[in-house]
């Protein structure tokens, strides 16, 4: 696996390459909006269970363990499609990451 070097956070802390600091990540995870502000209630709740039990491996490569439930479109972008079944599909951990964070390979 490549070497990526350690890089400054914003702070000023030497941190792993794509990590933050611990009080920055706390600051972030804390301005960030609770999961019902997000968008996660109980009715994603069920579609999200409904989903899974009738497609439970990763559109990718299969797995099925540790899978996420992925909105096609994003909620921002789409808040429309939220509890749209069309716009669900299933995506293990690495490749939901990788589509979040616009990774193609």
């Amino acid at each position: 696996m490549p070497y990526a070097a350690p890089r400054i956070c914003t702070c000023g802390s030497v941190i792993p390459a794509g990590q933050r600091c611990r009080r920055c990540a706390k600051a972030v995870e804390a301005a960030r909006p609770d999961r019902h502000a997000r968008g996660y209630d109980a009715d994603w709740s069920r579609l999200r269970r409904a989903h899974l039990k009738a497609h439970p491996g990763c559109v990718v490569c299969g797995a099925t363990e540790g899978v996420d439930v992925d909105h096609k479109a994003s909620i921002k972008d789409r808040p429309d499609r939220r509890l749209d079944p069309s716009n669900l599909q299933t995506l293990c951990r690495l490749h939901h990451n990788r589509k979040t964070h616009g990774k193609t390979s």
